[in-house]
């Protein structure tokens, strides 16, 4: 819009600037008396005394036709621009001239009260410095005209190409109702054409999401019962069996209690994933107690195993959230980082206020093997597990536990990131919004 109001009103200006800026240079009055002196000299003594122009004339040509002839009285042929301007000065007393880049061609009466007199036709070349803002303005109107036509193709092809990239960058951080709209989807070129089919690929990738939801929810729900009567036929059989089955009994049911687990893990990370779980008001809470129990249940289990759970740095903030959630997410972490710890490791817990991004952070960090390179995200991928040698009760994973969190620090507005750690192992991020309290 800026180059179209420039074009507009610099180059109007611009011209007739340089316009009135020829005309006054031009020497009209001294070419007015040349075209009367030649014309008394032609009357007097005939066309030969025209043959020798005075100087400061500018070689001028006195036509004495009534016709405009194709060359002078001496054979010099006249140019298109002579001929045509001597044509509009016939039946005219103003001076018609013709500004060309180099030189101003001029035709004027040699009478300026008489329409029949005779023409007189003078070339006065332009001065420098004209002519140099002369090239100046129409490089002017060539930039301005560029930028118009650049301006108009970025907003016809550049603009719609921006909001495409916009839209599936929306669509692949999570939001799977973005979608293309109209105008972009309604054009019939090709950018038209990949918007709607953009759209149709985010459909059916929608539709397999929302599919894969339900089917894990349903899934999970009917795996509910059988476990259920599973545990009751257990108990039952425990009761009618003889010692020599103990062992048998026990590990049927270390395994019905694990499978009860896991299902009670996906129901949970259906509920979160649809939205299920956030059907209740959010409450403020303060993130240090809450980091502070989970250390210590983290540390009661830890204890078994000769590992250790402690908080190196603590700087309590407020948020508000689920604060149930939360406590999962970090249960769910704390278990993951104890689950990868050495024997005799620690996890070390920090949490504290970054006022420049308006953020609490915690950090939990662990000194096990670490993840390989490229594989941060993964690990909040539902079943993805990594190899590990332990055989520490505590070092069985369902895979869930770190999808689970997750979404539930989705939940409560933040997000959650793998970063490996200064030494070694893996450290888990958690950013969550400070709440606001107007003073």
């Amino acid at each position: 819009m800026l180059m179209l109001i420039a074009s507009v009103t610099l180059i109007p200006t611009l011209t007739s600037r340089l316009q009135n800026e020829r005309l006054r240079s031009l020497p009209i009055s001294r070419l007015q008396l040349c075209a009367k002196n030649a014309a008394e000299r032609y009357r007097h003594s005939g066309p030969e005394t025209l043959r020798e122009q005075p100087s400061g004339c500018f070689g001028g040509l006195l036509l004495v036709s009534s016709t405009v002839p194709d060359s002078d009285p001496f054979g010099r042929m006249l140019s298109h621009d002579e001929t045509s301007i001597a044509r509009q000065a016939q039946g005219e007393t103003n001076t018609v001239l013709k500004a060309l880049p180099d030189r101003t061609v001029l035709a004027l009466r040699s009478d300026p009260s008489s329409s029949t007199s005779y023409i007189y036709l003078a070339t006065v070349p332009l001065p420098e410095r004209s002519f140099v803002m002369w090239r100046v303005n129409q490089i002017g109107r060539l930039v301005l005209i560029s930028g118009i036509f650049s301006f108009l193709v970025a907003a016809y092809f550049v603009r719609p190409i921006t909001r495409l990239s916009d839209v599936a960058e929306s669509f692949g951080t999570g939001d799977l109702k973005a979608r293309v709209r109209a105008p972009i989807s309604t054009r019939k070129d090709e950018l038209g054409d990949l918007g709607r089919v953009f759209n149709q690929m985010a459909e059916r990738i929608e539709s397999l999401v929302v599919r894969y939801k339900t089917f894990l929810a349903h899934a999970s729900h009917e795996h509910g019962s059988p476990l259920t009567r599973l545990n009751i036929a257990l108990a039952l059989a425990k009761l009618k069996a003889g010692p020599h089955l103990e062992p048998e009994l026990a590990r049927i049911g270390q395994e019905a209690n694990r499978l009860n687990d896991l299902v009670q893990e996906l129901l949970l990370l259906a509920r979160l994933e649809s939205g299920n779980e956030l059907n209740r008001n959010p409450a403020s809470f303060d993130i240090g107690a809450l980091i502070t129990e989970a250390c210590e249940d983290a540390m009661f289990e830890a204890k078994q195993f000769q590992k250790v759970v402690t908080i190196v740095k603590g700087e309590s903030f407020q948020v508000r959230g689920y604060p149930d959630l939360l406590r999962r997410a970090l249960d769910n972490v704390l278990r993951n980082g104890l689950r990868f710890a050495p024997k005799e490791g620690s996890v070390q817990v920090s949490y504290f206020r970054n006022p420049s991004l308006t953020m609490g952070v915690i950090l939990i960090e662990d000194d096990g093997p670490g993840v390989p390179p490229g594989r941060e995200e993964l690990i909040f991928e539902p079943f993805f597990t990594l190899p590990n040698n332990s055989t520490d009760e505590i070092m069985g994973g369902s895979g869930l536990g770190l999808a689970i969190a997750r979404q539930a620090v989705i939940a409560n507005g933040g997000r959650i990131y793998a970063r490996p750690s200064s030494a070694s192992g893996l450290t888990i991020a958690i950013e969550l919004p400070l709440e606001f309290r107007p003073s």
